[in-house]
């Protein structure tokens, strides 16, 4: 592979005859590419021209030699040589290979393939198989699937995301929309979300959730534009929450966990790569399927129609097969890169979506995601061990089979264009780091003796998460004490901490303070404690001004009635 990416790929054969009569005149390739350029081949007679053709996405070289190989057991050597475009292709700031595979031909008796990449492409995330003799593929290796690597650390998109929230009702609601989250495998950070929500909150299975009120009859366009680095291993620094682990293994509709061909096959597959196999060689992908609004089958479903599959009936059987094993598992909904839909399809209709498993490592307490749809379509790939660098998590799907809905699922019925759009950048952008303010919402004057409730408002306006906010407050006479640590607090993310004091009788009044720090910052809030008889005082000049007003009533109401008379 050239540093540009143009794949030079040179075929040496050795063609050997096993009848004593005839002999090879013509040889010919069919490759499943339509990009290929600058043929030239020869043989111990010299140069041979090849003739080609391309057909429905193929390219067929045919040669005919000029030496003739008579004899049993008279071998024939020739090379081809051609250049390739679609082997090698830069996304971003990774590099990924595709090395084609080769049918299982029992004529062929060894194949090797060996690979060669420029040093410009940065270090190697993964090549799948390794290889399997020395530096070299082997047949068996080739007959199933070929060879897939990537090049680079981390991949970095800008993207641009569409919500329409409608309330048709007449009373007020809250509604939700889900942002891509941060995982394990991936850093989100929120660059601008139009208008701000009220807050955005986190679900069970890790969701952002921003929440905004509307009222009746009320419609609100939202944008949000994000950030996302993936990475192809966990982060170090993602801290991921306990899980209930029965709360993976239920059955929910579309993960019939109860039916009996299900539960047959989980006492049969019984850890999630024996799972994944089974998925992805059982399963046929149907790609008349890909660009309709064709119904959801199932795990049920797609066992009784085996060929009609694409990429949400691959992750509902393997959902529903490994929480039948015991083995915790949900659904992820996203966006996922291809530059070949033949090869890696996309199959959710909403603005190209696509859907993929994750189930839960307990060695190392994160959720690991694989593709047995890829695996299926690529012929054989391993996106089991490692995933890749372009599946984007919009929304992750676990307590429900279905909820909350992906970005891309918000779309008015009016509107034309896409709800996402995805970039690739070279770098991350960073920049908008956690920004953390605080508030203070207590009275000016409280009442001795008296309950006083108030709040510390802590809120994040930046575009990060920020984790273990260590947060006190005290009170000035001593009254109240709190310590909290919020764990994280997601982007546009607001935590009310709830303050309540009880201050002791005086017979005048006293100054109050309330000093809140917040990490390394700290801010105050000072109030009047008013004595009892304050209080009282208040009432009685109350009370004493709501019988004058009355009185004067009742003069005005006489005066109007003799003034009539």
């Amino acid at each position: 592979i050239a540093p540009t990416g143009k794949t030079i790929v040179t075929q040496h054969v050795t063609l050997t005859n096993k009848l004593p009569n005839f002999y090879p005149q013509e040889y010919s390739l069919l490759l499943d590419s339509d990009k290929i350029s600058n043929v030239i081949a020869y043989d111990d007679g010299g140069v041979i021209t090849p003739s080609i053709s391309i057909k429905g996405g193929k390219t067929h070289i045919a040669l005919i030699f000029n030496v003739k190989a008579i004899g049993l057991g008279k071998s024939l050597k020739f090379s081809l040589r051609y250049e390739h475009s679609g082997v090698a292709n830069k996304a971003g700031n990774i590099w990924e290979i595709y090395v084609p595979g080769v049918v299982n031909d029992p004529d062929i008796g060894e194949y090797t393939v060996s690979l060669a990449v420029p040093p410009t492409f940065g270090p190697a995330a993964y090549l799948t198989p390794l290889p399997g003799k020395g530096r070299s593929w082997t047949k068996e290796q080739m007959i199933r699937g070929g060879i897939a690597g990537a090049y680079g650390e981390s991949q970095n998109f800008d993207i641009t995301l569409s919500y329409t929230l409608n309330n048709s009702g007449v009373v007020p609601q809250t509604q939700e929309i889900a942002l891509p989250p941060s995982t394990a495998y991936q850093n989100v950070t929120v660059e601008e979300l139009t208008p701000p929500p009220e807050t955005v909150t986190s679900d069970a299975d890790g969701n952002w959730l921003a929440k905004y009120p509307l009222g009746p009859r009320q419609t609100l366009a939202v944008t949000a534009k994000v950030s996302v680095s993936v990475f192809l291993t966990p982060r170090k620094n993602f801290m991921q929450g306990a899980i209930r682990e029965e709360d993976y293994t239920k059955a929910k509709e579309f993960w019939q966990t109860d039916d009996v061909q299900i539960t047959n096959l989980a006492r049969q597959f019984s850890t999630p790569r024996k799972i994944y196999d089974y998925v992805s060689t059982t399963l046929q992908y149907d790609f008349d399927k890909v660009n309709s609004a064709a119904p959801r089958l199932g795990a049920a479903g797609i066992l009784k129609d085996p060929a009609r599959a694409v990429c949400m009936e691959f992750t509902d059987l393997f959902i529903a097969i490994a929480r039948a094993a015991g083995i915790p598992a949900r659904r992820v909904v996203g966006y996922a890169y291809t530059n070949n839909p033949k090869l890696r399809p996309l199959s959710l209709v909403s603005d190209v979506l696509h859907a993929w498993p994750e189930y839960y490592d307990r060695e190392t307490n994160i959720w690991v995601p694989v593709d047995p749809t890829w695996a299926n379509t690529t012929g054989g790939v391993d996106y089991f061990t490692k995933l890749d660098f372009n599946h984007i998590v919009f929304a992750i799907n676990g307590s429900d089979s279905s909820l909350p809905y992906p970005a891309g699922y918000y779309r008015s019925p009016d509107k034309t264009g896409r709800d996402v759009r995805v970039e690739f950048t070279d770098t991350s952008k960073g920049g908008k780091a956690a920004n953390i303010t605080t508030g203070i919402e207590f009275p000016q004057q409280v009442g001795a003796g008296r309950r006083v409730e108030g709040a510390v408002v802590v809120r994040n306006s930046g575009g990060e998460s920020a984790y273990n906010i260590a947060v006190t407050v005290l009170s000035e006479p001593d009254s109240i004490k709190t310590t909290e640590t919020i764990t994280e607090l997601l982007p546009y993310g607001v935590r009310r901490i709830p303050i309540v004091g009880i201050f002791s009788q005086s017979v005048t009044s006293q100054p109050g303070q309330i000093r809140v720090r917040v990490n390394d910052t700290s801010l105050t809030h000072s109030f009047t404690i008013q004595p009892l008889y304050w209080l009282v005082g208040l009432g009685v000049s109350l009370l004493l001004l709501s019988g004058l007003v009355a009185f004067k009533l009742v003069q005005l109401i006489i005066w109007k009635t003799s003034k009539k008379q």
